[in-house]
């Protein structure tokens, strides 16, 4: 499956990357369960992988001109992210309208919707933005 995401109204491209499907039958709900627990694993990978010194390749530099921005290293936090605390943040989210869901261009509008995910669907996280002075 791949995953891609955009936020409206920014001019960065979609940020595309296959990921693997979810065993079982599938609902919105348990398909953003699996991916917030990927995305959260990997996020604690990537503090404990931090070194004292970080040297930015030339790979680096145009991947963060791509994206817009260039990342020195993940900031420090005092607190740690719990899959459980991030599954409610994007669940209340999605209920909450900040993102739109569509898998193979069809929008999933409920959290229990059940989904059929194929190994070549795609899944397309849009993520809105508030006008400012509206």
């Amino acid at each position: 499956m791949i995953v891609e995401t955009k936020i409206v109204g920014r001019r960065t491209p979609f940020e595309r990357r296959p990921t693997p499907l979810p065993d079982g039958p599938q609902t919105l709900r348990s398909l953003l369960e699996h991916l917030v627990r990927q995305e959260v694993a990997a996020y604690h990978e990537r503090q404990e992988s931090v070194g004292l010194l970080r040297v930015l390749t030339e790979q680096d530099l145009s991947d963060g001109a791509a994206a817009g921005r260039i990342s020195v290293a993940p900031q420090e936090r005092s607190s740690t992210v719990t899959p459980e605390d991030a599954t409610r943040t994007a669940l209340t989210a999605f209920g909450d309208g900040l993102y739109y869901v569509f898998v193979d261009d069809e929008q999933i509008e409920t959290l229990d919707q059940p989904l059929v995910l194929h190994a070549d669907s795609t899944l397309l996280l849009l993520r809105l933005t508030a006008l400012a002075g509206g």
